[in-house]
């Protein structure tokens, strides 16, 4: 169980991906106070920690570094949770099938039906064979990027 001020081991990828040798920089937390409650999810603040092991243990706090961690509710202790007034979706995800699965958040075209891409009257053009240069300046851009 968590509560406030627990240290918590953290997974970076990038980390894990580009130091495969003796120094084996690893990435903790100290969990700050919870901020809200959503989804069956606690959101805390958190202090991240930067650890080397060089022969000597060696911590660098990034107190600079603003983080927020989504930790179960199961697996805080229930003295610290939160009972405030549920606000659903407030980080904008979408919880579907009773809240056991969450989905990233819309996207423009995704919300609004109506939506239509910036350069949709050249897109339409092209579509009607009044723009057969479209393909071609398409694929300029593509190499220039």
């Amino acid at each position: 169980m968590l509560s406030p001020r627990s240290k918590i081991h953290l997974f970076n990828i990038a980390l894990a991906l580009r130091y495969t040798g003796f120094e084996q920089p690893t990435l903790y937390a100290e969990l700050g106070g919870p901020f809200y409650s959503e989804n069956g999810y606690h959101f805390f603040g958190s202090t991240p920690h930067l650890c080397v092991v060089t022969g000597a243990f060696l911590p660098i706090c990034l107190d600079r570094v603003t983080s927020l961690i989504a930790i179960q509710d199961a697996l805080i202790y229930p003295t610290f949770r939160l009972s405030i007034p549920v606000h659903m979706d407030t980080i904008g995800q979408q919880v579907k099938a009773g809240g056991h699965y969450i989905y990233s958040p819309l996207h423009e075209w995704e919300k609004d039906p109506g939506w239509r891409h910036p350069e949709w009257y050249k897109i339409e053009q092209w579509m009607r064979g009044e723009r057969p240069e479209l393909p071609g300046l398409w694929a300029e851009f593509l190499e220039r990027a």
